[in-house]
């Protein structure tokens, strides 16, 4: 296993200088023509459920940016409307990220457009029956999985040394950002509805829908791949690391049902920092 030190100095490669500001919009450049098709320490199962996680966020972030649009002329607080502007932005440039690394999978020879074609279907659903409230609630809900899982990712090693480094720019890039904007969505969602009965009961949904629809995607990829499905070592080890993932972050996951949550609870600032002059050094 590469040294964490080697690993850094591998991803902070491609990246210029960016500011320092909580929420800043980047638009890095990345590229997938050298990616293995194991590329998380060649192990299938892990490799695929990074790749299920991508196949979603397209169309997914776009859905958190129209969320948020719906009531952006709501928000009142000068500072809010600001953080408003640059989660579009940072949103939008993970949109673009991951379709690139999306064709990747294409390239490969994953079947995985039927699946983006069925996420673009479900997210479409979901707005025309879902109240802007609902739908921002959905939204907050996703944007705590996403922030919680980031910050681990962020703070754990063991996961970026195990990523190809061309994967790990992307993923750790997009970990930093969604620690960076994590309380955006939940900021607009209190001040202009501030329901905690619907951002809670929207959460036990979405724990159910979310955790089933990535095992389902991960296992259709990897049921679909000859040879990655019958490395059941690999499986087991991926089971491990899941599991131990999991248990670390039940605590962080449970405090949303809080009444006095706030994203911001989960302090960030120094793994944060950390990262910024990991990814955007000179």
């Amino acid at each position: 296993m590469q040294s964490t030190a080697h690993t850094t100095n591998t991803i902070s490669q491609g990246f210029k200088s960016a500011s320092h500001h909580p929420i800043t919009v980047r638009r890095p450049e990345f590229n997938f023509a050298q990616l293995p098709k194991y590329y998380f320490n060649n192990n299938p199962l892990l490799s695929h459920l990074l790749t299920a996680l991508s196949l979603t966020f397209p169309n997914g972030e776009r859905f958190f940016v129209h969320s948020v649009r719906n009531v952006r002329d709501q928000v009142k607080t000068a500072t809010l409307k600001s953080d408003v502007s640059a989660f579009i932005g940072q949103e939008a440039m993970h949109s673009h990220a991951h379709e690139d690394f999306n064709d990747f999978a294409k390239r490969i020879g994953l079947d995985v457009q039927p699946i983006i074609d069925s996420e673009y279907e479900k997210v479409e659903q979901i707005k025309g029956v879902l109240t802007p409230k609902q739908q921002l609630a959905v939204t907050c809900a996703l944007e705590h999985f996403t922030a919680i899982i980031a910050q681990y990712l962020l703070e754990h090693d063991d996961f970026h040394t195990q990523l190809h480094p061309d994967a790990a720019r992307l993923w750790m890039w997009h970990a930093l950002e969604e620690t960076e904007h994590k309380a955006v969505a939940f900021d607009v969602y209190r001040e202009v509805f501030n329901d905690e009965v619907v951002r809670k009961r929207t959460m036990r949904i979405i724990t159910t829908t979310f955790i089933s629809r990535i095992s389902y995607i991960t296992g259709k990829l990897l049921l679909n791949d000859k040879e990655g499905r019958l490395q059941f070592k690999q499986h087991w080890l991926a089971f491990q690391q899941l599991k131990a993932m999991a248990k670390t972050l039940l605590p962080a996951y449970l405090d949303y049902y809080k009444n006095d949550f706030h994203p911001n609870q989960h302090d960030s600032n120094a793994i944060a920092d950390e990262w910024r002059g990991v990814l955007f050094a000179n």
